[in-house]
């Protein structure tokens, strides 16, 4: 038997021990293992998990097994629900955690009129990309730039609510959502994009994790020496509560847009665990379009700054990606283009965070069972971080590619 087929078996076996799902408790699980190729970098492109300064998750070929993710929902007879997700990495601590967990309020509508609150650890809904299993994509193992940050530095630990308007209650095409959060604990978030950069990626940060990056001379000495090179973004640092709002709007399940302002309200002159509070909000978009039956258009966009100390860091950004998804019986074919910038506003010396990207990711996909499928997918990004340039003879502009052969399984439903 060659390795392909063992390991497909192997992967198949999971649907034999799937425990009964009640009427009230539903498991859904998901994941992928394969054979990657990467484009060899010289040492200070590794990984950023790995202390380089590499865009892309791996640096080196071989066999690799990608995240493992499990969603439990619990829906008893009740206006309240529950939903845990968690997931299993080899990249970078082969270690078990959780992503979300929240408790939902659902009653039944008023007049029409739909209520619903959440609390927890939660994503906004920002995403119309990330909408599998467990906040996955359904169109390719890794995320756009936007979501692979999002993944990392961004989850909210509050309160959710939100008002809709369904259209079908009202005898219209549209349907209509306002959400308003309010969240603590997420202080640190803009630091990974200041001196790496976006990267792409499958990886979601543990809510227990923290997230290590290259020890760049700049935060050897003042102003930015007590910033260590690894971020904790999920900690509360001073003790401000942040917020967003949204608008959800939906046209006849062909057209869906969602518009969202964040702002974590952070003091960046607050300092706590050996990590500073940085003031981040940014404005986002996203649409969905279903063309036809077999092709459909994803895309995002985000505008916002971040800022760190007495001005020590203060940085623009702006990114948007734009996802071609097109199905054919048990074929499925995406493509995306992602574009990233960075602009530094602040004048620390030694200090630039300027940078920019592009990057373009194919996936093809065949659904060998109702379980397995078989995807092969090709990320290639062309970066230019002006931070490697502290390092003397380090590349600023360099061009990082992958290439994956998957087996991806998932629970019967």
């Amino acid at each position: 038997m060659n390795t392909w087929a063992g390991l497909g078996l192997c992967l198949a076996s999971f649907q034999l021990v799937a425990v009964e799902i009640t009427p009230w408790l539903q498991i859904a699980a998901k994941g992928e293992a394969g054979y990657t190729t990467v484009r060899q970098q010289p040492n200070s492109l590794r990984p950023w998990w790995q202390e380089g300064t590499g865009q892309l998750a791996t640096a080196h070929s071989g066999w690799m097994i990608g995240p493992q993710l499990a969603s439990i929902h619990i829906t008893p007879d009740s206006d309240f629900s529950a939903t845990v997700n968690g997931q299993w990495q080899q990249i970078p601590d082969h270690a078990f955690g959780l992503t979300e967990y929240w408790l939902n309020y659902a009653p039944l509508p008023i007049s029409g009129y739909r209520l619903r609150a959440r609390a927890g650890w939660f994503y906004p809904a920002m995403s119309l990309e990330n909408s599998d299993v467990a906040w996955s994509s359904p169109y390719s193992s890794s995320f756009s730039a936007i979501n692979s940050w999002i993944g990392e530095e961004l989850r909210s630990q509050g309160l959710e609510l939100s008002l809709s308007r369904p259209g079908n209650a009202f005898n219209s095409a549209n349907s209509f959502t306002a959400v308003a959060g309010g969240f603590r604990g997420n202080d640190p978030i803009g630091t990974l994009i200041s001196w790496r950069g976006f990267a792409i990626h499958a990886n979601q940060t543990n809510l227990n994790r923290d997230i290590e990056f290259a020890y760049y001379p700049s935060l050897m000495v003042p102003p930015l020496n007590w910033q260590p090179n690894w971020v904790k973004p999920f900690v509360e640092i001073d003790d401000r509560i942040g917020y967003y709002l949204g608008l959800h709007w939906l046209w006849q399940q062909q057209t869906e847009l969602r518009f969202y302002f964040y702002d974590n309200n952070a003091d960046p002159l607050a300092f706590a665990e050996e990590q500073y509070a940085w003031h981040t909000k940014f404005s986002h978009l996203a649409w969905h379009q279903q063309l036809n039956e077999r092709w459909q258009l994803v895309a995002q966009w985000m505008n916002g700054n971040t800022e760190m100390g007495p001005s020590a860091v203060n940085m623009d950004f702006n990114l948007w990606f734009l996802l071609a998804n097109y199905q054919l019986d048990d074929w499925q074919f995406s493509a995306r283009f992602d574009h990233w910038q960075q602009m530094d506003r602040d004048t620390t010396p030694l200090d630039d965070n300027n940078g920019k990207g592009e990057g373009l990711t194919a996936s093809v996909q065949y659904q060998w069972t109702p379980e397995i499928s078989v995807q092969l997918e090709w990320v290639l990004i062309d970066t230019s971080q002006q931070s490697r340039g502290q390092w003397q003879h380090w590349p600023i502009d360099r061009k990082f590619g992958q290439s994956s052969l998957l087996l991806v399984w998932r629970l019967p439903e």
